[in-house]
């Protein structure tokens, strides 16, 4: 017998989501789930609209399709304003940084670590699929002239 584990019956969240691990599969329909985390916005659920944009980021990163009637700006938009308006509910974005120019940033595990490594304009970038923060490394602003 294959389990499968839908969303709301792991936590009691919104029915739009739905996690089944058939052969590590990970399936969401994204219309629902969108649906869901803008009634939760506006109903203040700020824990569960921000575990559904996190589940929306980790859904595009690994491929998934977006929303009907939702071009791929509008909803990276959207998610990276839930996440904002989120900061400090429920589980929070790790810290992942990305160059603007050259795409550098592994392995840096805090904005702290990040600044002291000589990175400079470290901004949030929750749109992004690949980082969660923008910045420029040491190489880049050496090559820029700063």
């Amino acid at each position: 017998m294959i389990g499968l584990t839908s969303h709301s019956a792991r936590r009691s969240y919104p029915a739009g989501i739905f996690l089944a691990h058939i052969i590590g599969v990970f399936m969401m329909d994204p219309n629902q789930t969108f649906l869901d985390m803008f009634a939760a916005m506006k109903a203040n659920d700020f824990d569960t609209a921000r575990e559904l944009a996190l589940s929306f980021k980790e859904w595009f990163r690994k491929g998934g399709f977006y929303p009907h009637q939702y071009t791929p700006e509008a909803m990276h938009s959207y998610i990276a304003s839930v996440l904002r308006r989120t900061n400090g509910y429920g589980e929070q974005v790790p810290f992942s940084l990305t160059c603007f120019h050259c795409d550098d940033g592994t392995g840096l595990t805090s904005e702290e670590e990040a600044m002291d490594a000589g990175w400079t304009e470290i901004q949030p970038a929750y749109a992004l699929p690949q980082a969660n923060y923008c910045g420029l490394c040491p190489e880049c602003r050496v090559r820029e002239g700063e």
